[in-house]
């Protein structure tokens, strides 16, 4: 097989609560790896809101899956399956190497996590090759970034990140093994702020030798970078990073205790029903996140949020009840996590050699980073203006990963910021068109132009046997390519369908089809 052009990377953020999967584009050649275009969310039928829950429901015998994310978290409510479902167990991988491990740490051995977690990354994997990649087995073509949380690297000799790594190589062939990176998550959000521009922006405004602080908070880690912005080329160069066990998923384990005694649950009933313990889990998360949305948008939680929680145990008795959660419940429930954190915040500093004066600026992310608490308390801490909660912060990490590359080839990667130069010319009219049959004219730019029903494509097709991200062309001059990327129902060429992920040179003239609309690519006049 010739070396391709084009190179797919799919980027897994493996979270605690949440997976989320990106898709990245890249063109190589002998001059380096160059990204085509942004990384795009590429969720599978299983998803829902482009994110999978981390949950899977086990067969009878405990070998094989029934079911993953929503669909097995909505056997929690059947009394006869609930017994198979297996939720949140991210955070118990590496329990066996803790001292003093936290409760949430400790629902699964060490080998359970890492096993759950394998039997959903395959199953994810198979849904991967089934509905983004239908050009064969994996191959040279493409490549998988996977993000893990920072201390799982650095403590304990990184026996937990071997042991991480060994789980993923089991489920992909061997002949792609060295296409597959690993990246730290604070990394993986610090290419995407930089991508964003948003590095050295908020509040850094002091002297040189400030500092931009990223607090990554995930389900069950927390992840802290540090770094000063270089002043000429906008990135980051690192001090130091910071890991710890301690997330989002430690305040619900915490509000589930508050929600069992608000229904009248006896912690001996619950000792020997997990699959209840996981429901009011979930239950105890929705109500802190509705809590915490009140919160930040407008300050207030008056009228507090009220949920109807049914809970049904295993025995067949059930427990109703309407819960309100005021923001004094909640921060009188969590007042010894919430000082966790705030430790953890001196800790991280402590092990940087850094002050809090000379914080410039701190971004914050993942998808425990909404929680008003800990967003009150760097405000206060480091002052209003200088906190900056990214948008979407839970897809910042798997948004990230997608951008790291070119150190797997061994090649310079294009700079991920382009230059107001650079985004000028992106936006030049390159002299090409397609002509569509109804008569209408999509003008296309140089580099690259996307083709899709997405609403941020250069030539949006809104047809229903038309991809999201259906396909993209190239305009390099007078050479113009087009790639596939991997659509439902395919990029067609002179009437024959295109391999994907493979460039495809155009003449002028040529009549190219994406699904069912035809278009004959025109050279203008100018």
């Amino acid at each position: 097989m010739p070396t391709p052009h084009h190179i797919t990377l799919f980027a897994l953020d493996c979270g605690a609560t949440n997976w989320r999967l990106y898709r990245t584009s890249y063109q190589a050649s002998e001059g380096g790896v160059r990204m085509v275009g942004e990384p795009q969310s590429a969720p599978l039928t299983s998803f829902a809101d482009r994110t999978l829950p981390a949950a899977i429901l086990l067969n009878e015998d405990g070998s094989d899956l029934e079911g993953i994310g929503e669909v097995a978290y909505q056997r929690l409510e059947d009394e006869k399956l609930r017994q198979r479902v297996r939720v949140s167990f991210k955070p118990s991988i590496g329990v066996h190497l803790e001292t003093a491990p936290l409760p949430h740490q400790k629902r699964y051995t060490h080998e359970e996590a890492i096993g759950y977690t394998g039997m959903l990354l395959k199953a994810v994997l198979d849904q991967v090759h089934q509905e983004k990649w239908r050009a064969g087995q994996f191959d040279e073509r493409v490549y998988f970034t996977f993000a893990y949380p920072i201390h799982w690297g650095r403590a304990h000799n990184g026996q937990v990140l071997a042991d991480f790594k060994q789980m993923v190589f089991n489920c992909l062939p061997e002949n792609i093994h060295s296409q597959v990176r690993f990246v730290p998550e604070p990394e993986g959000a610090l290419l995407n702020l930089q991508r964003q521009g948003l590095l050295g922006r908020a509040g850094s405004v002091g002297p040189q030798e400030t500092v931009t602080l990223v607090v990554d908070v995930g389900g069950s880690t927390t992840d802290i970078a540090a770094g000063q912005v270089n002043t000429g080329s906008g990135r980051l160069v690192y001090l130091g990073h910071y890991g710890a066990p301690f997330g989002g998923a430690t305040y619900d384990a915490q509000l589930s205790k508050w929600l069992a005694e608000e229904l009248g649950v006896s912690d001996a009933a619950l000792a020997e029903d997990l699959p209840a313990v996981m429901g009011l889990r979930l239950s105890a998360q929705r109500l802190k996140e509705s809590l915490s949305r009140q919160m930040l948008q407008t300050g207030s939680a008056d009228p507090p949020p009220t949920r109807a929680v049914t809970l049904v145990m295993g025995n067949g008795t059930i427990y109703r009840k309407v819960v309100t959660l005021s923001h004094k419940a909640f921060e009188g429930q969590t007042a010894g996590l919430q000082e966790v954190f705030e430790k953890h915040i001196d800790e991280a500093l402590m092990c940087m050699g850094l002050s809090s004066n000379r914080i410039g600026q701190v971004l914050l992310v993942g998808g425990g980073a909404q929680l008003y608490t800990i967003v009150g308390h760097l405000r206060d801490r480091f002052g209003r203006q200088r906190v900056l909660l990214a948008d979407n912060p839970a897809e910042i990490v798997a948004h990230g990963i997608g951008l790291e590359f070119g150190a797997a080839l061994g090649a310079p990667v294009t700079p991920a910021g382009p230059t107001p130069a650079e985004n000028k010319k992106a936006n030049q009219l390159a002299g090409w068109a397609l002509s569509a049959e109804s008569g209408k004219v999509y003008k296309l730019k140089q580099g690259a132009n996307k083709i899709g029903r997405d609403e941020g494509s250069d030539v949006q097709i809104l047809v229903s046997r038309i991809s999201r991200l259906h396909a993209e062309m190239r305009v390099e001059g007078e050479r113009v390519s087009v790639v596939d990327l991997d659509s439902t129902n395919g990029t067609f060429v002179s009437g024959k369908r295109i391999v994907s992920n493979y460039n495809h040179l155009l003449p002028p003239g040529e009549v190219v089809q994406f699904g069912s609309e035809q278009f004959t690519l025109i050279q203008e006049s100018e």
